[in-house]
């Protein structure tokens, strides 16, 4: 096998697996391990949430070099299970070259189940809002926020707008949503609404991954997903607070 070939495939698995949302460490240990797995040597991989490197010698003694970037980055865990069975197939040497394009072609295929997620945007707002002590009104009316949340945000992807700004009109959306709710008396506990349906948009893995990279020592990788999470947050806080200072005086 070409070793050109086989390293553009391993740089594909390592910007998919930045892009389904891997954590850093795995990405770095995937990437070496494969290249390790084909017998490349001085192998050095540097990675952050939206980027790699990868150095390396190949067999004929030449220095190899490749960068990758992935600029959409959504968790996809299903794809991330099927990245992490290929990326260990290849390292031990299970696979060859055109079975790992037929493997990386069908993992690029597969698209997301759009149904679960509206469920998952319906469901998770109304149980939210029971849970911050919503009554069944209020439940209704946050499952109503997550179905226009869903739908919302899928179309905002689709125009390409800015993760800040998504955050920020989704924000604005729901909190519009659960205060016109209240002021025609459907509901009485508009706080229980608006916090429940804002645990759809709270960047939990974001929190999550930034804290495993600075615990495993990726401190670069750790403090940029962590920024990036109080951003959110911080956007979050001015959609909510933009519409209440403008609908609650009306």
């Amino acid at each position: 096998m070409n070793d050109l070939d086989i390293l553009q495939q391993i740089n594909k698995i390592g910007q998919l697996l930045l892009k389904h949302g891997a954590e850093i460490y795995r990405v770095e240990e995937s990437l070496k391990r494969m290249c390790e797995g084909f017998g490349f040597t001085d192998i050095e991989v540097f990675a952050i949430p939206s980027y790699f490197t990868l150095s390396l010698t190949l067999h004929d003694g030449t220095p190899y070099q490749s960068s990758r970037r992935s600029r959409s980055n959504r968790t996809h865990l299903d794809h991330l299970y099927e990245l992490n069975c290929l990326v260990r197939q290849i390292s031990n040497q299970e696979l060859s070259l055109d079975e790992i394009k037929n493997q990386i072609e069908i993992i690029e295929s597969e698209r997301l189940n759009y149904r679960l997620i509206l469920i998952g945007y319906i469901v998770s707002a109304a149980m939210f809002c029971a849970f911050f002590g919503g009554h069944i009104n209020e439940m209704i009316v946050s499952a109503f926020i997550g179905f226009i949340l869903y739908y919302f945000i899928y179309l905002l992807e689709k125009l390409d707008v800015n993760g800040i700004v998504r955050t920020i009109l989704a924000s604005m959306v729901l909190a519009s949503i659960a205060i016109i709710a209240q002021k025609i008396n459907f509901i009485t506990n508009q706080q229980a609404v608006i916090t429940g349906t804002l645990m759809i948009l709270v960047p939990g893995i974001a929190i999550t991954n930034s804290l495993r990279d600075i615990i495993g020592g990726d401190f670069v990788s750790g403090l940029s997903r962590m920024i990036e999470a109080i951003l959110i947050a911080a956007s979050i806080a001015i959609g909510v607070g933009i519409m209440m200072m403008v609908l609650q005086g009306v």
